[in-house]
């Protein structure tokens, strides 16, 4: 059992043993419940490790792509008749 005191500031340290058991790393945000009297703190997941674990629904294209195609547009809309001036 490990016992921790509460600071004027309303903090507490946690003990080593559960910072290395939880994967805990300085600035994590932890959630805070109370169940039967017990005060339960739960790691929240950083919003950082989800990035990309979802597939997007659209091909993305490089900047020179994207300048290509608006270039292209442009032209056709100059020259309806797609021949060459």
């Amino acid at each position: 059992m490990t016992i921790s005191t509460l600071s004027p500031k309303n903090q507490t340290t946690l003990s080593m043993e559960f910072v290395r058991r939880l994967n805990l790393r300085a600035g994590m945000r932890l959630k805070q419940t109370i169940k039967d009297g017990k005060i339960i703190l739960q790691p929240v997941p950083d919003v950082s490790t989800a990035f990309g674990a979802l597939k997007p629904k659209r091909k993305f294209t490089s900047i020179e792509e994207e300048t290509e195609a608006a270039e292209k547009a442009m032209a056709s809309e100059n020259n309806p008749t797609g021949r060459k001036v």
